[in-house]
Parts: structure tokens; sequence; C-alpha cells
């Protein structure tokens, strides 16, 4: 591909605009061995860029003409409308005839562009962080000559970029699900649902991001996250509406990791986060809360077996309950095979199972010091048996609920002591995922939480503390994340295959959404994206998506329905429309 750029005439690539998204595209082509061009209007931001990229063999001008010169330009000014529309008709006043042009402009589509840039055609390089710039998604106006594209896609290849052809959507497809749930969890910070460190940990341990969402819009610079905001509020609506507060920071200079000052860059917040906000590996000494015990798991789920497996590891006395004796004996057994199967690296098995019993008979809940249900996403049924627990429970029990998505207050006010009701909401597969989210309702009392942080932090897990809220923190940002990427594939602009493999390389995310959402199940997914739609009011923005109404009226429900999901009821729908 070297060969082929090089055929192509592509030995000098300008680059306008030296902001964030500029400077490293243009250090990118210096290291490829291109000769570079960076072209910026104002004299003190090219004394700057000079200076910053001294060594690197990239030649700082404010003369536009210098594009002349190039074999490709790239214009990389701030998202603004009318700036751009105004750099690109200047470049196309100078550019030689035939020079591919590039846009990074995100919230208008190359086809609007196109005219202001002389034609013929206008390629949009789009992508999300410019500090970890592997891969990026590549649209063109209508007209774009075949021989730019290919002189674009050899350039990227050259430059180490893997490029996603996609349609010209503003907002493309990776970056316009991320900006989304970026914007989101700014919101939820501006409402008091969680700190910044709580947030930016719930998403990177439950999710497997490799930063949180509001360190990461640091990175990206919150100027340029307004920017991009304000662009699709305009387009797209209230989804991106940015809250007041990064609109506030960015008027004080706070624009993140450029400036040290942000949402978590240079803040207190970030320097003081506590220790259980990193990544923790399960203790393998047993650490348990002095005076805990026996800890009662209500449930023979998955989740309720998992939990169980988890208690056991911290070394409590830990007794699971469940609804019959057939029920007790499968979470008998599913217990025993986890602690055997990472006997290893675990505790001895024969020794933990000494502090285990699984059973039907619930006079095991008088003797409990904490009491952890995992029963059905039913309220009616989490209601029963809370009045059950504040009836039978020791006074002093501490009574906790694993709800993933209903209010854990309607549990305490049901038990008749809510000073006792904490959320402890695990994620699946508890023995193995680091997070647990610590919800505190309106009634719960301050010595129940702070004995649940101990517990939580002595299982070697890390508590992130959020207000009782539908969907808490992971939750309310995942699931409207995994509609709207259900949205994009609604009218068949995008297909899975390319949507999970941009939010994966552009986006850098661990999973596709497609493949995620077949491993939660649409049924659940829908399920949780009702109850938000309800916690937001019914703005339509949070409306389930049609898709995912039909994925679980036609039972497509993912791994849950023998690996059924979106892409095979994707695949039988446009059969049947060609039939």
């Amino acid at each position: 591909m070297d060969e082929e750029a090089e055929q192509a005439g592509v030995r000098t690539v300008a680059v306008v605009g030296l902001g964030t998204a500029g400077a490293a595209l243009a250090r990118r082509c210096a290291d490829a061995g291109l000769r570079t061009i960076g072209v910026t209007a104002d004299a003190a931001d090219a004394d700057r860029a000079r200076r910053e990229s001294a060594g690197t063999g990239i030649e700082v001008t404010c003369a536009l003409e210098a594009v002349t010169a190039a074999g490709v330009i790239i214009e990389a000014v701030p998202e603004r409308a009318a700036a751009k529309r105004a750099v690109l008709a200047a470049i196309a006043a100078h550019r030689a005839p035939g020079t591919p042009v590039l846009t990074t402009a995100l919230t208008l589509t190359a086809a609007e562009l196109a005219a202001a840039s002389g034609g013929p055609g206008l390629h949009a390089l789009r992508f999300v962080r410019a500090d970890r710039l592997t891969a990026v998604e590549l649209a063109h106006a209508p007209g774009t000559p075949e021989r730019h594209t290919a002189v674009v896609l050899a350039l990227l290849h050259r430059l180490g970029l893997k490029a996603h052809q996609v349609p010209d959507l503003p907002g493309s497809v990776a970056p316009v699900l991320l900006f989304a749930l970026l914007n989101q969890a700014a919101w939820m910070h501006e409402e008091g649902h969680a700190s910044a460190a709580a947030l930016d940990t719930a998403v990177r341990l439950g999710c497997g991001w490799p930063d949180g969402p509001l360190r990461t819009l640091d990175a990206i610079g919150l100027d340029t996250a307004l920017d991009v905001l304000d662009g699709l509020h305009g387009r797209l609506g209230p989804r991106f509406q940015p809250p007041p507060g990064i609109r506030e920071l960015v008027s004080q200079g706070a624009l993140g990791a450029k400036a040290g000052r942000g949402y978590v860059c240079g803040t207190t917040a970030a320097a003081s986060a506590p220790a259980t906000a990193t990544p923790s590996t399960p203790v393998l000494a047993p650490a348990p809360v002095p005076g805990i015990g026996p800890v009662v798991v209500i449930g023979s789920g998955t989740m309720a077996t998992g939990i169980g497996e988890v208690f056991l590891r911290g070394g409590y006395r830990t007794v699971l309950l469940a609804r019959t004796a057939e029920k007790a004996a499968a979470a008998d057994e599913a217990v025993r095979f986890g602690l055997e199967r990472t006997a290893a690296s675990g505790p001895d098995p024969a020794a933990a199972m000494t502090r285990w019993t699984a059973t039907a008979d619930r006079s095991v809940l008088c003797r409990a010091g904490l009491v952890i249900e995992a029963v059905v996403e039913d309220p009616a049924v989490k209601r029963d048996l809370f009045a059950e627990l504040g009836a039978v429970c020791a006074p002093g029990t501490l009574l906790a609920t694993t709800t993933s998505s209903l209010p854990v207050g309607e549990c305490g006010t049901a038990s008749g002591r809510p000073a006792d009701v904490v959320g402890l909401h695990f994620f699946n597969p508890a023995p193995a995922m680091p997070l647990v989210e610590l919800v505190r309702a309106a009634g719960t009392g301050e010595p129940a939480l702070a004995t649940a942080r101990r517990i939580v932090t002595g299982l070697g897990k890390t508590p992130v503390e959020c207000a009782d809220r539908t969907g808490f923190l992971v939750n309310a940002l995942l699931f409207p994340y995994l509609n709207d990427a259900l949205g994009l594939l609604e009218d068949g602009a995008v297909g899975p295959a390319l949507l999970d493999a941009a939010v994966k390389s552009v986006g850098g995310q661990p999973i596709g959404p497609t493949r995620l959402l077949d491993t939660v199940g649409a049924d659940v997914a829908l399920t949780v994206a009702r109850r938000l739609y309800e916690q937001y009011g019914r703005r339509p923005e949070f409306a389930p998506a049609p898709l995912l109404e039909r994925l679980v009226d036609g039972g497509f429900l993912g791994r849950k329905s023998a690996g059924r999901g979106v892409r095979a009821y994707l695949t039988e729908a446009a059969a049947a429309v060609a039939a």
C-alpha cells in the first residue's frame, strides 16, 4: 500500500487546522515519512504548534497557499459549520486540480460541505478520540471520483489507520452512539446521581471501557465535545443537548486534558478518588466484616449462585435460600462447580463448602446478619419478599436487593424498616466482575450504607455509590446506547457487522452493540428500556426502538434463544422481503 500511495502521488499532505485533531493527524503523517504541512491562520497558534511539533518534521505555516503542494488536504478546523465552509472554500481556491480533500466534520455531512470544497466530491474522516487514533470512519459525498477514494484509502493504510467505509450520516456511526452516551453521563453527573469518579469507575469496570465517560470527554477536549454536541443537538434532537456544566467549564478555560482542568483532569475529585476506584482482583484470604453472618442469598438463578460463591470466597458463612428443595440442590451443584473450577487460584473448595448451605427452609432468615435478594425482577414479588424480611429478620439485619432496574426505596418501604435497606447491584458473572453499585435510597441509614461499603470492599470488589434511580449508573447509560444502536439499524443504512466493527475499532469498545445485546438478551433490554422511558417522563428520544419490540415479539432474544438474535432477525426479515 505504501507503493500505491506513492504511485498515486501522495508524498505531501497538508493539514489545515492544528487543534487536537489536526495536530494528531499531522503527527501521523510525519511519522509515516510524508512531507507534512500544518496550516493555521493564527500566528500565536502557529508558534505553539511549532514548539509542540519540534523535531517531527512538520512544516507549520500561516499561509494557506502552501496547500498547493499537497497531494491530499485534510481540513481539521473546529466543528462549526460557518468555519468549516469558509476554510473549505479557501482551500478550493489554492489546491491543485484533482487533489482529494478530507474534512473532519462530524455533525455536517460530506454532501452538505461538498459545494464549499469546490468539488468534485469530498471525503469525511470521522473518529472519536484523537489521542487514541487507530481507526476511522470514512464517508464521501455523491460524485466523489473513485480514484480519490483509492488515494485516500491508500493514505490511511500508510498512516496505520483502519478505515470503515460508512454512509454519509450526521454523527456517522460509532461517534453518534458514543457522544449520546457521553452526554448522558455528563447530565447524570450534573444532576447529582453520582460523582465523576464513581461514574467513570462504573463504566470502566461494568462495561470494560479503558476510560470512563467523563475522562473520555476530557480527552476529546470539552470545547471540541461542546461544538459536536451543539451541532448534533441541532441536527438530531434533545438526546444531544449538552448540560450547562460543560458550557460553564469551557467558559472557564477548563477544556479537559489539554488544559489540565476538566471533569476529572486536574480536579480534586480525580485526585481524591478512593482507592476502591481502581480495578481489583478477588481477595484470596477471607476478609469478612466482623459480626456479619450468616449471609443469606435468596434465589437460585445465575446471579444468586454467583453471589453465593462470592461470599464463600470472602470467608462468610453463606446460605442460599431457594423456593424448592430441587432448586436448592441445583444451586448447590452450581456453586460447588464454580469453586472447583477455580481451585488453583481460589480458596480450597472443601474448606469453603464447610461454610455453605443450600436450602428451601425459610427459617434461616431469622438468624441472618445480611440478606441479599436475587429473585425475579418483578416489583410485586420483591415487595412481598421485603415485607416478609422486615417481619422475620432480627433488628439491625442488613437487607439488600440486587435489582438492576427497580427502585430500592420501594423495597425499603415494603420492609417497614427502610434504614436497613440498601441496593447491592452485582454484575454478571458475579465472581469475575469487580464492580458493585452501592445504592442509597432516600430512607437508607448511614450505618447500613457504611456496613455495606465495608462488606463489598472486603470481598475484593469495587463499590461505586449512586442515587436510587432506574438503571442506577451502568444500565442507565448502557441500555439507551443499545437502543440507539438499534435505531441505526432500523432503516438499513448500516448493517450489524459494520456497526459492531466500527464501534469496536473507532469507538474503542470491547464488544459491538448487537453482540452485546444478544449477550444481555433483547427481553431484558426491552424491560429496562421501558422503565427508563417512564423514568425520563416518556421523552420520545428514550422510547424503546421499534426493532427492539420486534425482536422480543419474534423470540429473537440472542444467546438465550439458541443464539438467534439481531443478525438472525435481520437476515430472515430481508429474505422475507425479497421473497
